[in-house]
């Protein structure tokens, strides 16, 4: 994504934000935050701290609401149904907008025409992992391991169709392996998987595998990312070692029903990049090991056609069928 530079999109924001507030008035009724995830997880973390920044900015309550199921899904449609009034947002991102667009059939929403890009919010990295019990210390090493026992090697993923499960199938055809897929609820299943050898690597994400990464109970061989991470900056990226289209990053973004008026996408994208810069907010993402991300409402559109289009081919090219 060519982002704006950041000085000029924060004078951007601070500019629109007397506006926020004349259209957003103080005595107005809370503007909601769908968050389709749990409370208390990282995601959660990520929608309240924003939601925090941006009743400050325009001047009324922004209420997170959890609205769980369905890998997100749930409450990306109750979003999509709403008023294009400004009132509810949702705290979309890479599960709900690009990759189970790409591997269900059958979704309650279509994730371009019902919903109007707001702004990027933070970025996820996802690493290449192995079990201690492996002997290997590079992706190299991990490919001729796999070449050596084709169909015997076990990679975990957070669920079927899920971006960690893609990450598994696009490491497979980019590398030339064969590996069996075992599903799991939560990353962190994936993570004691992996300490206990029951599985042999996975694509997991530094949120919960960075403590057991820095303890050396497992190792990370590469960043799929196109850029080192401030976490483990001695971390090479999949780029660095031999793989450039491997690259499997989680996001999250704003999003509204379809249809609103670009004044109000214009002020509520002002008041998402004032929250990205307050020194809270970045405090919270640092501490869920998760990077700050900004954008215009067309850079957010642009990057989740990309996003979309490249799980959609990975989706293809494994033969993923997923029911519903």
């Amino acid at each position: 994504m060519t982002w704006l530079h950041r000085r000029s999109l924060l004078s951007l924001g601070l500019a629109w934000a007397a506006g926020a507030r004349a259209q957003f008035a103080a005595g107005d009724s809370p503007i909601r935050l769908i968050v389709p995830y749990s409370a208390g997880g990282s995601l959660d973390t990520i929608g309240r701290s924003v939601a925090e920044g941006m009743s400050r900015a325009l001047g009324v309550p922004v209420i997170v609401d959890n609205r769980t199921g369905a890998s997100g899904t749930i409450g990306a449609a109750a979003a999509a149904r709403a008023a294009p009034d400004g009132r509810t947002l949702l705290l979309g991102g890479s599960s709900t907008h690009a990759v189970l667009p790409a591997a269900s059939p059958k979704l309650p929403y279509d994730a371009v025409a019902d919903f109007t890009p707001i702004s990027m919010i933070a970025e996820v990295e996802n690493a290449l992992v192995v079990s201690p019990t492996l002997p290997v210390k590079s992706v190299s090493e991990l490919v001729a391991y796999c070449k050596a026992r084709p169909g015997q090697l076990a990679f975990g993923s957070s669920g079927a169709g899920g971006i960690t499960h893609l990450a598994g199938e696009l490491f497979k055809i980019a590398a030339g392996v064969d590996a069996i897929h075992v599903p799991y609820k939560a990353n962190s299943e994936v993570d004691l998987a992996l300490l206990s050898g029951q599985l042999q690597f996975a694509f997991a994400t530094l949120a919960t595998a960075i403590p057991h990464i820095r303890a050396g109970r497992m190792h990370a061989l590469a960043l799929a990312s196109t850029q080192r991470s401030a976490f483990l900056p001695a971390l090479p990226t999949t780029s660095e070692a031999g793989f450039p289209s491997l690259i499997a990053v989680s996001w999250a973004a704003l999003y509204g029903p379809p249809k609103m008026e670009h004044a109000v996408v214009a002020r509520l994208n002002a008041a998402a990049q004032v929250s990205l810069e307050r020194p809270e907010l970045k405090e919270r993402f640092n501490a869920i090991v998760t990077r700050a991300l900004r954008s215009t409402p067309e850079e957010l559109a642009d990057y989740q056609k990309r996003d979309h289009a490249r799980w959609s081919r990975v989706v293809q090219a494994a033969g993923i069928k997923l029911e519903g």
